[in-house]
Formats: structure tokens, sequence, C-alpha cells
């Protein structure tokens, strides 16, 4: 009988942990050069631009710009790295010490093994159209040879002053407990 549960209950969480099908979108017609519609999958070329959401679009989405949330991730992968060039070149205005960062408790961490930064969704916090502030919210678990360690807060982000990428304008971390 246990055996029987075993193998069942993988089965139910993978069962419900699926996330639901997209439906299936039939594309729009096209409008060629001439007045005619094309439909894909004609010998005629479908082209769509991709949507870009008006959340980014304070930065120049020909640039092929990064989002805040892959831009933070590649701050905190030269943090680990101790890259102090990679994570300065993220800020707006780099700290002068490292003490007295925003995330400085961050900064200061010793001997760290792993280190996940899990982000959510940006929120504007300017009045502006496109913003030209977000905040974007963050939870990190940075695993030491002394511990674990969790820190929950924000980053708020900015154009660069090219508008070509996201800077980090200002941070606030806080330390959680589980």
């Amino acid at each position: 009988m246990r055996r029987t549960l075993f193998l069942i209950a993988p089965l139910v969480l993978l069962g419900c942990s699926r996330p639901a099908a997209a439906p299936e979108v039939a594309p729009s017609p096209a409008v060629s050069s001439n007045g005619t519609q094309a439909i894909a999958g004609t010998d005629a070329a479908f082209v769509q631009a991709p949507a870009i959401d008006p959340l980014f679009a304070a930065v120049d989405a020909d640039a092929d710009a990064e989002t805040p949330s892959v831009m933070l991730n590649r701050y905190v992968i030269a943090l680990l790295n101790r890259n102090r060039s990679a994570s300065d070149a993220a800020w707006a205005f780099p700290p002068a010490d490292p003490r007295h960062a925003d995330d400085a408790a961050l900064r200061q961490l010793q001997d760290v093994r792993t280190l996940r930064l899990d982000s959510e969704p940006p929120v504007a916090r300017d009045g502006q159209q496109p913003p030209r502030l977000l905040e974007v919210p963050v939870r990190i678990r940075a695993v030491t040879t002394q511990g674990t360690f969790r820190f929950g807060g924000w980053y708020r982000v900015q154009p660069s002053a090219d508008g070509r990428a996201w800077q980090i304008q200002s941070a606030q971390l806080r330390p959680t407990l589980d």
C-alpha cells in the first residue's frame, strides 16, 4: 500500500503543478505595401513587431536593452564573483565605499557559495509616461560558510544617461527570517 502511495504522490504533484496551456491564437493578417492581406504560412512574408511593454519604454528598444530583472541578475553575479568594476557599472552613481552602499549587507558577505535573486515585476515610482523610475521588489538567498542569509527589499532602476540600458539608482535590503 505504501509503495502505491509513493508512486501516486509524484504523479499528483506533477499534474497539479502544470501551467495551463496557452490558447492557440491564429495570427492576424498583415497588410502588404500594395494593400493586399498576407496570411502566415503563405508565400508572402509575415513579420510582426515584438510587443514592447510600456513599463520598459524609457529605454531604447532598438538597443536590445535588458529588462531590469536581467540587469539585476547580472549585477548579483558580478558581486558574487567579486568583480567590483562590473558591479559598480550597474549603478548610476557607484558607491565610493562598499560598506556604505545601499546594499552593503549583500556586498559584505564573505565566502559566498551560492546567491539567488528572485525578482518580482517592477512597479513605476514616478508619474511620467513612460516611467523613468522603476522599483523592482527582490528576495535574496545567500549561502555562505557561516550559514544561510535571506534579504528582502527592492532595487530602484532608471534609464542610463544615453537611454540604452537600465542602471541602479538606489536599493533597500533588509534581513528576513524564515
